[in-house]
């Protein structure tokens, strides 16, 4: 597992330090009283609390995720990993505490994935062929996608839905609604672009009926920091796909939108050839696909300016996303 390059936004919620005590405790349901032999705090991600822990008297090394935001989290990404391992590549769950019992927050140990994250790798392109690399993450996301569920919605436990959504397009439109007229999103935004923003979406929401309220397991946070990459007999192949936290029932679009979502900086080639080998490996993409992923993206970027504080560049981002979209809409046609 790689540590994230930085993004242009804070954590979320403050970093939980954790001693070498407290971890062999935490530990010792899978471990017995082996001793901690290193601990090293992961940078990557912004919600939870991440240990990349090494013990005495073993060779593996293994991850210890804390969970602070969403204490349903933790059953959650158990219960989709047992779901898709061995079709989709994901960090094997060798422990949980699902319900925080033992020390006062959920918890759970993952053996430790090597690979490079994709950001990484789009960052220093002499080593990898982007080509390649879109490829086998589409191959990636097709196996994902292939897992279904009876409606659009919110998992609760068992990966059944607790908290159906509508129609894409309901979901879409009502959230958008939601952040630009009753939340911080409208605010921080502004009037005239919020008023642009709302004419793009109301003239385009009848893109999203052909998606209908046909839900497949989407990821939901399918970018960079969370892929990694991994070569095998010369071929670039995925390694595993991290944090599940923000998994849904819906459409794979929504994690195609977010995979493609700096377009302008991706390389040339990308996504072309992100869309073919999706279509070969036996995902659908609708026409005009670009331009629906992103009508699903800017419900992102509205949540990340909903947050109750700036963390650090995000509104900014956001607000250049967003604007990128409404310039190069047309450019979107597929």
């Amino acid at each position: 597992m790689a540590q994230d390059t930085p993004e242009p936004w804070a954590r979320r919620h403050a970093f939980v330090a954790l001693d070498d005590r407290e971890l062999a405790a935490m530990l010792r349901p899978l471990f017995g009283e082996r001793r901690v032999e290193s601990a090293e705090p992961l940078a990557g991600g912004f919600v939870n609390t991440n240990y990349r822990v090494r013990l005495a008297g073993l060779d593996d090394v293994f991850v210890l995720r804390s969970y602070v935001r969403d204490a349903g989290a933790c059953q959650r990404e158990r219960d989709i990993i047992a779901r898709v391992q061995g079709r989709v590549p994901v960090a094997e769950v060798l422990y949980a505490d699902t319900r925080g019992e033992a020390f006062g927050r959920p918890y759970a140990v993952m053996r430790w994935m090597e690979g490079v994250a994709l950001d990484q790798l789009l960052a220093r392109p002499a080593e990898a062929d982007p080509v390649a690399l879109a490829a086998c993450l589409a191959r990636t996301l097709a196996a994902i996608g292939s897992f279904t569920f009876p409606q659009i919605g919110f998992f609760g436990p068992e990966l059944a839905i607790a908290e159906p959504l509508g129609s894409a397009r309901e979901f879409c439109v009502n959230y958008l609604e939601s952040c630009l007229f009753h939340d911080r999103a409208g605010e921080r935004i502004g009037p005239d672009l919020t008023a642009e923003l709302w004419r793009l979406v109301s003239a385009n929401a009848h893109l999203l009926d052909v998606l209908g309220a046909s839900a497949a397991l989407v990821h939901s946070d399918y970018k960079g920091s969370n892929l990694l990459l991994r070569q095998a007999s010369g071929r670039w192949e995925v390694a595993a796909v991290l944090d599940w936290e923000f998994a849904h029932a819906g459409t794979p679009l929504v994690d195609i939108g977010i995979l493609l979502r700096d377009a302008d900086t991706l390389p040339s080639g990308f996504a072309p050839a992100f869309a073919a080998a999706y279509r070969a490996a036996g995902g659908s993409l609708p026409t005009q696909w670009r331009q629906i992923a992103q009508l699903l993206d800017l419900m992102n970027y509205c949540e990340f300016l909903n947050g109750p504080d700036a963390r650090g560049g995000l509104p900014e981002y956001a607000l250049g996303r967003i604007r990128a979209a409404l310039a190069h809409w047309d450019t979107y046609r597929a």
